[in-house]
């Protein structure tokens, strides 16, 4: 299929968000790989889903608005007061508007602005972003497209340190074989599911989304 070629822009935007990887404006932008991602407001807006990454740390800052974030057993309301929110590897977490829960009401007509960068800082994040945020604008809305879509973004995400969770595990023998059966299941869907993607075609990152430097 054509794709569109986005590795030179600085912004990649959908109708639900943004994602910007051009340092901040006021200079505070501090970490390296840092990406900033826009929500934008109404019923379609995405949730990243609750997942985990094996090799890096990762940390985000609310810049505007309000997210509600779940990190392991933990969620809450966050706004930009709250500081930089720390996610460590292996941890479960999930961050979405804030909507829907009587906190974030006051929130619900402002977009929700976040940074967002990890460590190491090896410019993995951007690489994973702009290949999903390109996969999807270019999608096609035919049945074919939507399956071809999804089999890529399976590929990039496993190869890009982004695991979702597909059943939490059973929590009755304690957390440690809860993991373990929630990482083998997820482990073994996305290599199947990516086995085929390659099969028919799907890279790990393309050409036309990733900046040469990378």
């Amino acid at each position: 299929m054509a794709r569109t070629i986005t590795r030179d822009e600085e912004q990649i935007s959908t109708k639900t968000g943004r994602l910007d990887f051009s340092p901040a404006s006021d200079g505070s932008d501090l970490h390296p790989g840092t990406v900033t991602v826009t929500i934008h407001t109404g019923p379609d807006s995405p949730s990243t889903g609750l997942h985990w990454h094996e090799a890096h740390t990762e940390h985000l800052h609310i810049v505007q608005g309000c997210a509600l974030v779940t990190v392991g057993d933990h969620t809450a309301v966050f706004t930009k007061d709250d500081g930089v929110i720390t996610i460590p590897r292996l941890v479960l977490h999930e961050v979405r508007r804030a909507d829907h829960v009587e906190q974030g009401k006051a929130w619900k007509d402002t977009d929700l602005v976040m940074r967002e960068w990890t460590e190491p800082a090896d410019g993995d994040k951007a690489i994973f972003f702009r290949n999903i945020m390109s996969l999807i604008k270019d999608e096609k809305k035919t049945l074919l497209g939507m399956i071809s879509t999804g089999l890529s973004i399976v590929v990039v995400a496993r190869a890009h340190d982004n695991y979702p969770v597909i059943w939490k595990g059973p929590g009755v023998f304690g957390k440690g074989f809860q993991q373990t059966v929630r990482r083998y299941l997820t482990f073994s869907i996305m290599a199947a599911v990516g086995f085929v993607g390659r099969l028919v075609g799907c890279r790990s990152k393309y050409e036309e989304y990733t900046p040469r430097r990378t």
